[in-house]
């Protein structure tokens, strides 16, 4: 009898040891389940914040692609109207000397070498105010010129700034040195010795140098600025 209650001690015992085990086991299983769980979540946020963050991300650089290309073309147009402006107002200053000019020297001169006195001043009143007309003609161009280049500084570099106030002295100097030189051509000493023209035709070529260097440099550094977009 007592065998049997030691056998079934004994295997009471094992019972509760193995109950025990499992039990254990079967904790450390489910904290392991648990602990599987976590870490998926965990990778799932991680996996979802970096979908996020690439998403913005290439929102972000498509804004500035986008941002770019607008820049890109707003400066191109700006800048080819300008240049359209620069070059129209260079082919009207040029077209003064080489086809308006003439007529009114050859008008002046026919009124001017005749023996009268009165057709004299005639002559004389009458050429002053073609060449006025002319003269606020070009500066009414050159107004138009400088209200682009206003317009052009507010998106310009340093760099083009700089540029844009020597063009804008040189084309100053050229315009203001051809109406000297046309008021130059009604006055008696020119009148007595056309040799007198010389110096304000060299001094028109130096400055018309000095207009077309201005114009390529801005030119140039333009389309520096237009690629650096």
């Amino acid at each position: 009898m007592d065998v049997i209650i030691n056998i079934l001690s004994f295997l009471g015992g094992m019972l509760v040891l193995y109950l025990t085990a499992y039990v254990k086991v079967k904790g450390k299983n489910k904290a392991l389940i648990e602990d599987v769980e976590k870490l998926e979540d965990e990778k799932q946020k991680i996996i979802a914040k970096y979908r996020a963050e690439t998403e913005e991300i290439k929102k972000q650089h498509t804004l500035d692609i986008e941002k770019r290309k607008f820049q890109y073309e707003d400066k191109r147009k700006q800048f080819s109207k300008y240049f359209s402006l620069l070059d129209e107002f260079h082919g009207k200053r040029n077209s003064v000397f080489l086809e308006r000019v003439q007529p009114i020297i050859t008008e002046f001169l026919s009124g001017y070498l005749v023996d009268d006195e009165q057709v004299k001043n005639e002559a004389i009143v009458k050429y002053n105010k073609d060449v006025q007309a002319l003269v606020f003609e070009l500066n009414e161009e050159h107004l138009k010129l400088k209200s682009e280049q206003n317009s052009i500084r507010l998106i310009a570099s340093p760099d083009v700034d700089k540029l844009l106030d020597k063009l804008e002295i040189a084309v100053k100097t050229a315009t203001d040195l051809s109406t000297e030189m046309l008021r130059f051509m009604s006055t008696p000493e020119f009148l007595a010795d056309q040799s007198l023209i010389l110096p304000y035709q060299e001094k028109l070529a130096v400055s018309g140098n000095e207009v077309q260097v201005a114009h390529n440099n801005l030119k140039e550094q333009m389309k520096i600025e237009l690629n650096e977009i």
